[in-house]
Formats: structure tokens, C-alpha cells, sequence
């Protein structure tokens, strides 16, 4: 009985290890080196031409608080976008109005576009 306690606990280990991996493993992936990407730059284009599931890169500023999860980003130029900050991730590094890299998905739906976040990146002004 004790074995297989140990062997149960072992593996319960073994596969928070593997989720913790995956989750860094999933922040850091399709971040190839900069200036090679086709992505968006800003709000205005992600409304304007980004597609469903599409990995962007956008700079700017987490500027209010819409509830639960889901922020308001507001870019250089002054455009809004809702973001949505899962809470399986860590935010604690960045703060209200940080000039931030926000990396994420856009979620287009017929009537809205949001970006669902991966990771955020402080930028130093």
C-alpha cells in the first residue's frame, strides 16, 4: 500500500512538472528572431486585417480594468482592444499603465475582436 502511495505521489510530481514545462514551453513558443515576422504591429491593424488564431506582437499599455480576466489595452497610437489575461498564467510582472510587448492570439468572433493573451514583456522607456 505504501509503494503504490509513493508511486501515486511520484507520479502526480512528475506530471506538474510536465504541466509547468509545457506552459513555459507554450510562452516562449513561435517567438522567432525579431524583424523576420509578418505580424501586426498595432490595434488598428489587428482590426483591421488580422485573422482568427493569429499570433501578434503589440506595444502598449494595459489602461483599465473591464472584469474578470479581460483588460483594456490601449497601443502607441491611442487604439483600444480588449485583451483577455488568463489567469493560468502569472501577471504580477507587469502593472496599469506599463509600457508593455503584450504577445497573443487574436479571437475574432462576427461581431468582436479580442487578443487572448500568452505573455507580456516589460519594455524599459
Amino acid at each position: 500500500m505504501i509503494t503504490s502511495a509513493k508511486s501515486l505521489m511520484f507520479f502526480i510530481g512528475m506530471l506538474c512538472i510536465l504541466i509547468v514545462s509545457a506552459n513555459v514551453y507554450a510562452s516562449s513558443y513561435n517567438r522567432g528572431p525579431q524583424g523576420f515576422d509578418n505580424t501586426v504591429a498595432n490595434v488598428a491593424e489587428v482590426l483591421k486585417n488580422g485573422y482568427d488564431d493569429q499570433y501578434v506582437i503589440i506595444r502598449g499599455r494595459l489602461t483599465a480594468y473591464l472584469g474578470k480576466d479581460h483588460y483594456e489595452f490601449t497601443d502607441l497610437n491611442g487604439d483600444r482592444i480588449e485583451v483577455e489575461l488568463d489567469d493560468d498564467y502569472n501577471w504580477s510582472h507587469i502593472s496599469k499603465d506599463q509600457l508593455i510587448d503584450l504577445y497573443g492570439k487574436i479571437d475574432k468572433d462576427f461581431f468582436t475582436t479580442t487578443i487572448d493573451a500568452k505573455a507580456a514583456y516589460v519594455v524599459n522607456e
